[in-house]
């Protein structure tokens, strides 16, 4: 069970998005007052901040 989870983005951050794991570049990071949800913008379209994938290099086994 995760107790805690810190998540980093960075606008030029690659991540992979998508059914087919494009290769998405971080463009805008925006957060919405009224809603709490947080959007980003990628050179593959916008999407919510947790509808992707880390590159591979990245990711951490717990």
């Amino acid at each position: 069970m995760i107790r805690n989870l810190s998540l980093n983005l960075e606008v030029g951050q690659e991540i992979l998005v998508g059914k087919n794991n494009k290769r998405a570049r971080i463009t805008k990071i925006e957060f919405h007052e009224k809603s709490g949800e947080i959007t980003i913008n990628t050179t593959q379209g916008p999407r919510k901040a947790l509808t992707f994938r880390l590159m591979p290099e990245l990711q951490y086994a717990y």
